[in-house]
């Protein structure tokens, strides 16, 4: 018998079949269609959803080599009220999943290395908190905020105790040579050419340290191309409050 007369015949049987047997028929020669068209819909309306509903960033924290403690949630919810960041709107990141140790370049070192270059190059990062080697990698990036430009005279005169500088000269060495000899006590712009202040020491920031477990050297510092400098300089009041 030809398909077309069986497929025909086949229908015709259908018609006078229970409703039962109608469901059964059509299951269990459709169902894979309909799984599969019931996925596709689902991923669909999910994506627009997604699109929808996102938030864009208000703010923006890398806490390098920074362990989130029992009351890190806390410390961020209390900056969420101080920042003014309507937060229907945008969202505050506090993002301590950064891990950096370049005496080995592991795979949380290389993944945290292009998730900050990422971030920088979408204007996105607004501040930084990191240990010594951190500060160096990145103020000779050329990427940290020069603090006489940021701060009031008011915030310099407070903070100028704690800076840490970078020697402007060694920019284009250190563009060369990632193994550049970076000055031994950045705390000292003495010893430098060109010193430049781009971050300040974590003293007696008791707070945020039992929010964030971390070396007795950090340093917060800002970036360059952040958009929110009004709220970098809530957070760094923010930080050092206890």
């Amino acid at each position: 018998m030809p398909l077309m007369d069986e497929f025909q015949q086949e229908r015709e049987e259908i018609k006078n079949r229970s409703f039962k047997e109608k469901a059964s028929y059509f299951w269990d020669y459709y169902k894979w269609h309909v799984i599969g068209g019931t996925l596709g819909v689902i991923i669909v309306v999910s994506l627009i959803y997604s699109f929808l509903t996102k938030k864009e960033t208000g703010y923006y924290v890398a806490f390098i080599n920074m362990a989130e403690t029992w009351n890190s949630k806390e410390y961020k919810g209390e900056f969420e009220k101080l920042s003014g960041i309507d937060l229907n709107k945008e969202e505050l990141f506090f993002d301590a999943d950064m891990f950096l140790d370049f005496t080995k370049m592991d795979d949380a070192t290389v993944q945290t290395t292009q998730k900050i270059m990422v971030y920088i190059s979408a204007n996105d990062l607004d501040a930084m908190l990191g240990d010594t080697p951190a500060m160096d990698r990145y103020a000779y990036n050329d990427v940290l905020m020069d603090l006489r430009e940021f701060l009031t005279d008011e915030e310099y005169e407070k903070y100028e105790p704690y800076f840490y500088y970078m020697d402007r000269t060694l920019l284009e060495e250190a563009a060369e040579n990632p193994n550049v000899t970076y000055p031994e006590d950045p705390s000292d712009p003495s010893t430098m050419k060109d010193p430049v202040p781009v971050a300040i020491l974590l003293a007696d920031c008791q707070k945020l340290r039992e929010a964030y477990a971390c070396a007795d050297m950090q340093y917060v510092a800002f970036l360059v191309n952040s958009e929110h400098q009004d709220i970098n300089h809530v957070f760094l009041d923010y930080i050092f409050t206890n």
